[in-house]
């Protein structure tokens, strides 16, 4: 089966899973078993002031860490790419580096 993928390694994408999380992550590759994903985070509300944060997905997995994950396509509904804001917020949040037009002159 030859599996294609519109998306190019670094990308920062949306995977819905089927038990209804909604991970943020950066896209490392993908075969016919699985998709490989790397520093994966979900959207929660923050308490503080209810705005929208990205929090580490996995617990127990060094967030400085670029080894892939890898997630069944079986559990996965939905890819897409996230809004700017968004995937903006996850670039900063992993990497420390703000994108170009995140930048107040």
């Amino acid at each position: 089966m030859l599996v294609t993928s519109n998306y190019k390694k670094g990308d920062a994408i949306t995977l819905k899973l089927s038990t209804g999380e909604e991970i943020v992550a950066r896209f490392e590759t993908s075969g016919t078993e699985d998709i490989e994903i790397v520093k994966p985070t979900v959207l929660t509300l923050n308490p503080q002031d209810g705005k929208v944060m990205l929090i580490p997905w996995l617990m127990s997995v060094d967030v400085h860490n670029s080894t892939p994950v890898k997630i069944g396509r079986s559990q996965v509904v939905a890819i897409g790419i996230p809004v700017k804001h968004i995937a903006d917020n996850y670039i900063q949040s992993t990497t420390g580096i703000a994108p170009a037009n995140a930048l107040q002159l």
